[in-house]
C-alpha cells in the first residue's frame, strides 16, 4: 500500500510513515521508480510495536486479512476483501476484533456512515442467504445477527453528541412481522448524522402506531423498513391511514425503505409525499436535497 493509504488507516500525517519507513522503523519496499509501498503484515508489525493506544491494536490473527482489505478498499474501492475478513471473523466467534474493526472503520469515516451501510447490509445478506441454504445453524444466525446490531448501536452511542439538531423529527421502524432491525437501525444512523430527532419504534411495528407516533410527535418524516417481502393487501393495511392523514393536508413525508409492492411504487410515483429509497446512500441525498432546499 501507498504511505498515504498506512496514514489513512492510523489516523496520521503521511510524513510520519514517511519518516518511520527512512528510519526503519516500518519496514517498506520501493517500486521500480522509487515509490514507497508496504506490505500489510509490516504496517500490522508497527501498529502493534509503537501505536499501543491503536483502536486496532486489539485486533488479532485478521488484523493482517484487515489491512490489506482497507489498502484495496482505498486504492481500488474494492470492498470485498474487507467484507470476507469481517464476515470470517464473525463465523470464528472473534467478536471483539470484529467491533475493534467496525469502531475503527466508523473513525476513519465520523462524519460518513453509509459506507458501513453496504457492508454490514451485505454481511446480513450473507447470513440470510447461508441461513435459508441451511448452511448456517439458527444459534449462528441468531449469534451474528445480534453481533451486528451491536456494532450500530455502539456506532449510536459513541457518536450521539455529535449530531447537530436541524429542529425537525422522524419517526423510523419496520414494518409489521418484520423481526430483524437492522436496516432500521442504519436508517437511523443517517437521519441522526442530518440532524433529525429520531423517533425509534424498533421491529414488527403494529400499523397503526405510526400514524399515531406522527400525529404524537408532528413528524416531518415517517421513515418504514421492510426485510420481508410484502403484498398489496399487507401495504394497503399499513399505509392508508397515513394516507387519510397526508389527504387532510399534514405536512409530512412518508419514506419506504427495503421490499414493498408495486402497489407501494406505483402509489410513491403518483403522490408527491411518498418516496420510496432503494440505498442509504439514497436517502443520505434526500436529506441532503431537503437541507439545500431549507436554507434557500
Amino acid at each position: 500500500m501507498t504511505s498515504n493509504t498506512a496514514a489513512k488507516i492510523l489516523g496520521v500525517h503521511p510524513s510520519t510513515i514517511k519518516r518511520h519507513c527512512s528510519t526503519g522503523r516500518l519496514q517498506n519496499n520501493r517500486t521500480e521508480g522509487g515509490h514507497l509501498r508496504i506490505d500489510a503484515d509490516h504496517l500490522a508489525d508497527y501498529l502493534h510495536l509503537n501505536h499501543q493506544g491503536h483502536i486496532l491494536h486489539s485486533v488479532g490473527d485478521e488484523l493482517n486479512d484487515y489491512l490489506e482489505g482497507l489498502r484495496a478498499h482505498f486504492q481500488q474501492n474494492d470492498d470485498d476483501a474487507l467484507k470476507v475478513v469481517l464476515f470470517s471473523t464473525l463465523m470464528e466467534g472473534r467478536e471483539y476484533s470484529f467491533h475493534a474493526m467496525i469502531d475503527h472503520l466508523f473513525e476513519v469515516y465520523p462524519d460518513d456512515v453509509l459506507v458501513l451501510g453496504p457492508i454490514l447490509l451485505h454481511l446480513l445478506r450473507i447470513v440470510e442467504i447461508r441461513y435459508s441454504r441451511s448452511e448456517l445453524s439458527i444459534a449462528d444466525e441468531h449469534r451474528i445477527t445480534q453481533i451486528i446490531r451491536d456494532s450500530i448501536i455502539r456506532y449510536h452511542f459513541n457518536t450521539l453528541e455529535k449530531f447537530e439538531p436541524n429542529g425537525k423529527q422522524v419517526v423510523v421502524g419496520c414494518a409489521e412481522r418484520d423481526p430483524h432491525d437492522i436496516t432500521a437501525l442504519l436508517t437511523r444512523s443517517v437521519f441522526m448524522l442530518r440532524g433529525y430527532t429520531v423517533r425509534y419504534l424498533g421491529a414488527d411495528v403494529p400499523n397503526e402506531e405510526f400514524r399515531r407516533e406522527q400525529e404524537r410527535w408532528n413528524a416531518d418524516i415517517v421513515c418504514i423498513s421492510r426485510t420481508l417481502p410484502s403484498g398489496p393487501g399487507e401495504d394497503r393495511n399499513l399505509l392508508s391511514s397515513l394516507i387519510v392523514s397526508l389527504h387532510k393536508d399534514r405536512n409530512f413525508e412518508i419514506v419506504l425503505g427495503g421490499l414493498w409492492s408495486d402497489w407501494s411504487r406505483t402509489l410513491a410515483q403518483r403522490h408527491s409525499g411518498f418516496k420510496v429509497i432503494h440505498t442509504l446512500k439514497e436517502l443520505d441525498e434526500l436529506l441532503i436535497s431537503r437541507a439545500m432546499i431549507t436554507a434557500d
